[in-house]
């Protein structure tokens, strides 16, 4: 079993920034149906104890962007085989099956979660047929981040910040930090664009807000670090077997993953 506590910052091993995979979850569910129906964001609770095992018995070590800036830093030593666990949207179903897993396995992760607080349910899915569930309360929250977890900004409302007036995504983007810092009372320092959707502008908004990390989906350098605001991150779907799970944390399939984007994003591609 792993142990990283909250203040483990004595980190020993020859790990490299480079070899670092950034996996992004959504929501872990009990749900098979939930599961079928939307595989993009559904991964079961079953399927995720089955990864997070393969993770703990092949030596991967979670960490976080807090250590990995520590890292940059000179203050912290990376483990052998560094990776990070990111959830989206802030389901509450997060902290009812994710948590427990994660505990067990002395394992932590990055949550990005809305600044607007009285945001409850996944409202901005509703155009996509999304079922509606609950968000994390305020308590989950405070208790995940008491257990070492990263809690970072996903806007303040989930809204395309490309598709709204820059005043406005300086609103989503420089005040969910100033809010979620003072919910905290701690520093956020790690910024997820919602959608995925992400720009030129928007990536120096987020710097200028103060944060030191702005996470993407499928856009970004195949390698961490070359765009610390555009960081690459692979999606895990539901209904992965324990073999596609294990190619997605695997070097090649990162590169090979990035360039299908590369050829798609400039028309070599189609999609299905």
């Amino acid at each position: 079993m792993q142990n990283n506590s909250k203040n483990g910052h004595k980190h020993h091993g020859l790990g490299s920034p480079n070899k670092i995979k950034v996996l992004m979850y959504h929501l872990i569910t009990n749900d098979k149906k939930l599961c079928e129906k939307h595989r993009n964001i559904a991964v079961h609770v079953d399927e995720f104890r089955s990864q997070m095992e393969f993770l703990d018995r092949c030596g991967f070590v979670t960490i976080t962007f807090e250590d990995y800036l520590l890292f940059l830093e000179g203050e912290l030593n990376l483990p052998k085989k560094p990776i990070i666990l990111s959830f989206d949207d802030g389901f509450a179903d997060v902290h009812k099956y994710a948590f427990p897993i994660l505990r067990e396995f002395g394992m932590r992760a990055v949550l990005f979660i809305m600044g607007d607080r009285k945001i409850k349910t996944n409202s901005w899915d509703i155009p996509s047929g999304v079922l509606q569930l609950p968000l994390l309360a305020d308590y989950q929250i405070i208790e995940m981040h008491d257990a070492g977890f990263e809690i970072g900004s996903h806007a303040l409302t989930h809204s395309m910040l490309t598709h709204i007036p820059r005043e406005k995504s300086w609103e989503e983007i420089s005040r969910s930090r100033m809010l979620l810092e003072i919910f905290l009372n701690a520093q956020v320092k790690s910024f997820a664009y919602p959608f995925g959707s992400v720009d030129a502008t928007l990536k120096i908004l987020v710097k200028e807000a103060g944060y030191k990390i702005g996470c993407g989906t499928y856009s970004g350098p195949p390698v961490l670090g070359k765009d610390p605001y555009e960081i690459r991150r692979i999606l895990i779907q539901g209904q992965l077997n324990t073999l596609q799970f294990a190619l997605r944390v695997s070097s090649p399939y990162h590169f090979l993953e990035w360039t299908w984007w590369q050829l798609k994003k400039n028309g070599l591609i189609k999609s299905k």
